[in-house]
């Protein structure tokens, strides 16, 4: 069984998200979250989403926005997918 996260929206509405992995960047020294809504996208590929999280309290700290970072996340991805 998968782990999950969720957020709340504005209008009240939750979203449940399964966790793919966390990890902690050995080039960054970041903690990262990457997790999925199991939905697709318009070219049938599986929508992923990370973030960059506090791992004692599973708190969002910010979007990933780095292509650096992107480029680790997907590597470790392709490893475990």
């Amino acid at each position: 069984m998968n782990p999950k996260i969720f957020t709340i929206l504005k209008d009240g509405q939750t979203i449940t998200y399964d966790v793919i992995l966390t990890f902690k960047s050995t080039k960054s020294g970041r903690d990262y979250i990457v997790y999925t809504d199991n939905e697709f996208d318009s070219d049938s590929k599986l929508k992923i989403y990370a973030a960059i999280y506090n791992p004692l309290t599973m708190e969002y700290i910010a979007n990933v926005e780095n292509q650096d970072e992107w480029l680790e996340i997907n590597e470790l991805l392709k490893k475990v997918l």
